[in-house]
């Protein structure tokens, strides 16, 4: 399935993230707090939206960098399952130490997992190629509130 990226916010900026090393920095037990355990193979309906040019536009996992550690603020289940088939996903970073992402304050910790973790910095138009998996309605979403 081609998609391109549909930001969550306008000031969240998007990134080619490796997966793994993501999961490294990954706040554990706030990912076990928020229902991450049992993921589907199957895509939420909700999470995409038609694009005008018949491709689709795909409502990215979302995280923040606090301290070095990353946190989900959504799109939990998104990154685990496109980590199931994908080495590199393409995640949006939201801030840094509660700072805009270009700030200069962020703790040095946050800038150097941004670092490691990420493949390249993308502007937003890049299309990409998703696993070919079901799209089924799997129950109402509270981070997009369908």
């Amino acid at each position: 399935m081609k998609v391109r990226l549909q930001p969550p916010n306008a000031r969240d900026e998007f990134y080619l993230v490796d997966f793994a090393l993501f999961m490294k920095h990954v706040d554990t037990w706030d990912l076990e707090q928020r229902e991450s355990i049992d993921i589907r193979d199957a895509f939420h309906k909700h999470w995409f939206a038609e694009g005008a040019d018949g491709i689709w536009l795909f409502h990215v996992p979302e995280f923040y960098l606090q301290n070095g550690v990353a946190k989900f603020i959504n799109g939990r289940h998104r990154a685990l399952l496109l980590g199931r088939y994908l080495a590199e996903i393409p995640m949006a970073l939201t801030n840094m130490d509660g700072y805009p992402i270009m700030a200069l304050s962020p703790h040095p910790s946050s800038r150097t997992v941004l670092q490691q973790i990420s493949i390249k910095k993308l502007v937003g138009d890049e299309i990409f190629e998703l696993p070919d998996l079901p799209i089924r309605y799997m129950g109402f979403d509270p981070n997009i509130g369908k």
